[in-house]
């Protein structure tokens, strides 16, 4: 396995180097086709309740098929399965630009689009993930996440800036070729990378029948081992709270900055830059904070940041207000985003961490789902109601999650993140 010294520091590793360099290239992306999403969805049908609809489409695959693809990641290379999800994107977002560029696109065919991306978009996210802690020594397992977050926090500011200023200078087309060429280079990176997959332990399955039911058996030990686990738990409940509100506020942007704002389709670009702007700077302190024992509290006190913000952000009267909200919101943003996954993954053995990334997934896709209300609520209760409505839920499962798996507001068993599951099993039932 590809792994540097124990004091090496993380960007003289090669491997760590290219799995880092391509996340965020592609965090870019994503960050960028998030916002072009929600505006030319917004553009194409001028409801804010069609934009949730296809947040909700983006999302789905991650519940459908997340914790499926983690468990293949475990059985799999993962390295090859990340190039060739990047590949394909690559050509599904060269195939797009064509097609806006020569035809008059419908909502529905964008949408189906959406899924399709979506989809590739499940397999990227848990297979990287796991390879970043794969690529480094156990002692650096802790860090390279944080890391990795911070520069997924960086990234979040040129990602909104350049696809809101493409899409209004120059039309959706060529925002959707740069996106297509960002893949490419993601690909082209990703696959310098030398790597050996994790070994595992007992006869690999042949054929398909003995591969689907090996999968089968992986996601069934997966998920027994969260629910042995207290703190695991809750820190998903709490995801599950972030990823509620998350599509709701990204679906009412766009009415937010455009009809009540009153702002131009770029400095709606500007509101999400500077969540990454307030996100990039909390992470540096975040990423290297050497107390690893908080970490469960900055997670979830970070989560309700966030929440709060969202709701300053909706009811804000003015620009300047938002402005300054956005910023704030980008530390409870950052918490969230680094504490997230280094407690999922650093208390994971390293032969099921793909599998915890696809329940990860799994989990964050319950959220667009469960925003479905979002659609109704809306057409019932306008932008604003809706979303505060999504707000108080956010809450309440904030709530729950303190008083039923209260280790994750509590001070965590070790202060050493890259101790994989250092706590005794709990039953989390």
């Amino acid at each position: 396995m590809s792994r540097a010294a124990p004091r090496s520091g993380l960007l003289t590793n090669p491997a760590f180097r290219r799995v880092w360099a391509a996340g965020a290239i592609t965090g870019m992306v994503r960050w960028l086709d998030m916002l072009v999403l929600t505006l030319y969805a917004y553009q194409l049908t001028g409801e804010p309740s069609s934009v949730a609809l296809a947040f909700l489409v983006r999302m789905l695959p991650r519940l459908l098929f997340g914790m499926f693809v983690g468990a293949l990641a475990d059985r799999f290379d993962r390295r090859r399965i990340w190039i060739v999800s990047l590949l394909i994107l690559a050509v599904l977002y060269f195939g797009l630009t064509a097609l806006v560029a020569l035809t008059e696109i419908q909502f529905w065919q964008l949408l189906a689009f959406v899924f399709v991306a979506g989809t590739v978009w499940s397999v990227e996210f848990p297979t990287r993930r796991a390879m970043i802690a794969d690529v480094v020594g156990p002692n650096q397992v802790g860090r390279a996440v944080g890391l990795d977050w911070s520069t997924d926090s960086v990234v979040r500011i040129p990602g909104p800036l350049i696809g809101a200023g493409l899409l209004q200078a120059v039309g959706i087309e060529w925002t959707y070729l740069f996106t297509a060429c960002v893949f490419l280079a993601a690909a082209m990176t990703a696959s310098t990378l030398r790597y050996q997959r994790p070994l595992r332990s007992g006869v690999e399955p042949q054929g398909f029948g003995e591969i689907a039911r090996a999968t089968i058996r992986d996601v069934i030990d997966g998920i027994a081992y969260v629910r042995m686990h207290r703190l695991l738990v809750g820190a998903l409940v709490v995801t599950l709270s972030f990823n509620l509100l998350f599509p709701a506020y990204n679906a009412a942007l766009p009415e937010i900055g455009l009809e009540f704002l009153e702002v131009d389709q770029f400095r709606i670009g500007v509101l999400e830059a500077l969540v990454g702007v307030g996100s990039a700077l909390s992470a540096l302190v975040i990423a290297g904070w050497s107390n690893w024992a908080q970490s469960g509290r900055i997670y979830f006190l970070g989560t309700a940041w966030f929440v709060l913000c969202v709701t300053g952000i909706v009811l804000s009267p003015i620009y300047a207000v938002s402005v300054v909200i956005a910023f704030c919101m980008g530390f409870g943003f950052s918490a969230f985003a680094i504490m997230q996954t280094s407690i999922l993954v650093t208390r994971t053995p390293p032969e099921m961490r793909g599998r915890m990334m696809g329940l990860l997934s799994f989990v964050i896709g319950m959220g667009p789902v469960t925003g479905l209300q979002v659609f109704l609520l809306f057409d019932w209760f306008g932008v604003r109601g809706g979303v505060l409505i999504v707000v108080a839920e956010a809450f309440a499962l904030l709530l729950l999650a303190a008083v039923f798996w209260p280790m994750i507001v509590k001070r965590l068993p070790s202060s050493d993140p890259s101790v994989a599951a250092v706590a005794a099993p709990q039953r989390a039932g």
